[in-house]
């Protein structure tokens, strides 16, 4: 029977459904007044808690890239990020915990103290899409933190924000100093290595000195020569063995004859034969060459001879008794043995002058023979040299310009951050929002009331009206008997709805007045 009555319950229309309303008019103000009030209170007994928030900006350099390069390429995310985490680390975050007497339900616990306050801090990143490289870039970022006091988040989020701010300016200079010490040491290394190389290569070019590639010319010109003076000296030699043979023959036919007819020529012959040879010979060659200096030595020497022997011949002449014929075949043996002794000399200093730019050619053949070798050593050895001349310049220049980024670095002339909305002192709490209290508030008084309401009313079983009674037995009804109420009961009919109503429109006024005292002054 119960099942059949609450199938034709589905059928109900309105009247049905404010006649259930009119019916569990207390189990529906109750539970929403209750439920709204339970939820609103709540609202004003949890605890609060503030929160102060700061921006912080992120400047681009105030000097152009193009005029100084930047000597650090740090990626500001990654920077906010890695301060962010010594931000939370749980030395700085104790120090500020003891600092501001933070979480003193705590205190046994200092690593509680330091999740609790890692849950408070809230980093957010603002970026912005570049319009050159289509990559988002960090612009600024919010640093905010949660406490149960505004003034111990505001001071809190101050901390924050200086740590921040300071700690980008350090780390920018520490990083750009870094950079420049380590270019300067490296510098000092190369220029030191530079040294040392620059060292071998003139100890090289001295150990090498006459088998070098720039001196390959002077060399090829000075073995020309020592040829040129070899040929000179050889042909100087054959002249003076011929002379010689010569010579020998007159002193064969000395020795053979003693006739004074038969004499060789007088030194005045042969001064005239070798000044017609000069003549001819200064005809084709210069005064310089070796041939024509010889012969003028030859005359200069046979003068002195003519001149010698025309004294000793005149001091025989007055100390010895001998004859004219005997005094003249003495001065022409004496003449040609004069003779002969020059023309030995003659031939020795062609055989030694020979020997000589044998020698000399000797040693200039070989520094010849060993320039190639000596030209691809050195040739490596400048490569090499001046690679490491071309990187030592490179690092130069880099320690300069990196050594103005540090300076730039130093005057706070690059990226730097810049507080544009200071630590705010919040004047309501984030949570708990009443306002937002006050709107659930309603909703679950409603929930309550219509759960409440409607829950009695499917529970209770009983029949109300001629409908429901056709339906659940399917009777015909014969006969409706009145409800015979009692003085009492009619008396509780009289009052009951007015209270009622009155309680209605008191509910219907507490509800939006909590909303509007929330939204005003919660």
């Amino acid at each position: 029977m119960v099942q059949e009555f609450d199938d034709q319950r589905t059928g109900q229309g309105f009247d049905e459904y404010w006649a259930i309303v009119l019916r569990r008019k207390w189990w529906i103000l109750g539970p929403l007044f209750f439920g709204w009030l339970i939820v609103f209170a709540s609202a004003w007994f949890l605890p609060a808690t503030y929160i102060s928030e700061s921006t912080v900006l992120v400047e681009p350099p105030k000097v152009p890239s193009n005029l100084v390069e930047p000597n650090v390429q740090v990626d500001l995310a990654d920077r906010v990020q890695s301060m962010s985490t010594q931000v939370e680390s749980r030395t700085r975050l104790l120090n500020l915990i003891q600092r501001f007497n933070l979480y003193p339900g705590y205190a046994s616990s200092p690593d509680d103290q330091v999740v609790k306050m890692r849950d408070d801090i809230k980093m957010e990143l603002i970026k912005s899409e570049a319009q050159t490289s289509g990559k988002a870039e960090i612009v600024a970022f919010k640093v905010s933190f949660k406490a149960p006091s505004a003034d111990v988040a505001q001071k809190v989020t101050i901390a924050l924000t200086s740590f921040f701010v300071d700690e980008n300016v350090r780390a920018s200079q520490e990083q750009s100093e870094a950079t420049t010490l380590f270019l300067d040491s490296q510098v000092r290394a190369v220029g030191q290595t530079l040294a040392d190389e620059e060292a071998k290569l003139r100890a090289f070019e001295a150990e090498h000195d006459g088998s070098l590639p720039q001196q390959l010319d002077s060399n090829m010109r000075i073995l020309q020569g020592l040829q040129q003076q070899m040929q000179a000296a050889q042909a100087t030699r054959e002249r003076a063995m011929q002379q010689q043979t010569y010579l020998n023959s007159i002193q064969s036919q000395y020795q053979n004859m003693s006739d004074t007819a038969m004499a060789p020529a007088s030194i005045d012959s042969q001064l005239d034969s070798a000044r017609s040879n000069l003549a001819a010979m200064e005809a084709r060659y210069t005064d310089d060459h070796p041939d024509v200096k010889k012969l003028k030595e030859t005359i200069a020497s046979l003068e002195k001879l003519k001149k010698e022997m025309a004294n000793e011949a005149r001091d025989n002449m007055e100390s010895d008794s001998s004859t004219p014929q005997a005094v003249q075949q003495s001065n022409a043996m004496l003449q040609l043995k004069t003779q002969m002794r020059l023309n030995k000399m003659e031939m020795d200093q062609a055989t030694q002058q020979m020997q000589r730019a044998e020698q000399a050619g000797q040693v200039y053949q070989a520094r010849l023979n060993a320039t190639p070798a000596v030209e691809a050593q050195m040739a490596d050895m400048m490569r090499d040299f001046g690679n490491l001349k071309k990187q030592y310049q490179d690092l130069l220049a880099k320690k300069t310009e990196s050594a103005l980024a540090t300076s730039l670095e130093r005057q706070q002339q690059g990226a730097q951050f810049r507080v544009i909305d200071p630590p705010s002192l919040p004047d309501k709490p984030n949570f708990p929002d009443r306002f937002k209290f006050s709107l659930a508030a309603i909703g679950a008084g409603f929930a309550l009331a219509l759960l409440c309401g409607f829950g009695v009313e499917f529970l209770d079983d009983r029949i109300r009206g001629e409908q429901a009674l056709n339906a659940a037995v399917n009777l015909p009804i014969l006969a409706e008997i009145p409800a015979l109420s009692t003085a009492k009961e009619l008396k509780r009919a009289r009052w009951v709805p007015r209270f009622a109503v009155a309680a209605t429109i008191l509910v219907l006024i507490l509800l939006p007045s909590g909303v509007v005292y929330a939204y005003y002054w919660g």
